[in-house]
């Protein structure tokens, strides 16, 4: 009975130690297709962080993605969380659209047990690629984002470097400090469907014959209207 409550002890011990080591970043896209939901939660120890934190999650978006800031304008009048966007031309293909950064500020931590919590999700979508002659999908590695808290650290060994960024609440610039923090996956991955070149010839084709046959097709009921 000793030894099973002295194991029981160990392991609880354990676990704490686990839960409360680093802050962790957890991410997951939610729905198919071009238009999807990027989920990512946060859970830093109440040991590691002042209880008054506020978060900032800096993302930097490949070509062949963007999120739309009317959009996000949208669901930050709905609830949603504040953010900072570049300009994004949103019918440019992945060829021709550049590198994006956009500032999301999550919404309070939550203390929960021996975490402080927070979460948020924004709306993600594809950008069209150009057609291929060698792949049917591609693939968009998004990598992980930069963590920032605007508060004191407590635990100095989860510090990086310090940036000037938006506040949450106020126009002025603020100083946050970058966090390390551990994630459950290196990036998140979009497989998008690309045309093949090889069917260039038979879409021109079929789309050439397609209009000359309307275009006959409406010179005649004019023509006959016209008879009449």
């Amino acid at each position: 009975m000793e030894v099973d409550l002295f194991m029981l002890v160990v392991l609880g011990t354990a676990i704490t130690a686990a839960v409360s080591s680093s802050p962790n970043l957890y991410r997951t896209v939610r729905k198919n297709g071009f238009h999807r939901e990027l989920f990512t939660k946060i859970f830093i120890p109440t040991s590691l962080i002042d209880a008054k934190c506020e978060c900032l999650i800096e993302e930097q978006f490949p070509p062949g993605l963007y999120i739309d800031p009317y959009e996000l304008k949208n669901y930050r009048e709905k609830g949603g969380p504040q953010f900072d966007s570049p300009a994004v031309d949103i019918e440019k293909p992945k060829e021709l659209s550049p590198n994006l950064v956009f500032i999301i500020y999550p919404q309070q931590f939550t203390a929960i047990g021996p975490e402080y919590v927070t979460n948020v999700t924004v709306p993600v979508h594809i950008r069209y690629h150009q057609p291929s002659s060698r792949y049917d999908t591609v693939q968009i590695q998004l990598k992980n984002p930069r963590l920032y808290l605007l508060c004191q650290v407590i635990d100095k060994s989860i510090q990086m470097n310090k940036k000037q960024f938006p506040c949450n609440s106020v126009d002025n610039n603020c100083l946050w400090t970058e966090i390390k923090y551990k994630t459950d996956v290196i990036n998140i991955e979009f497989d998008v469907p690309v045309g093949s070149l090889h069917h260039q010839g038979s879409v021109i084709s079929v789309t050439l014959a397609v209009t000359i046959a309307c275009c006959l097709y409406l010179s005649s009921k004019m023509l006959h209207t016209h008879v009449k």
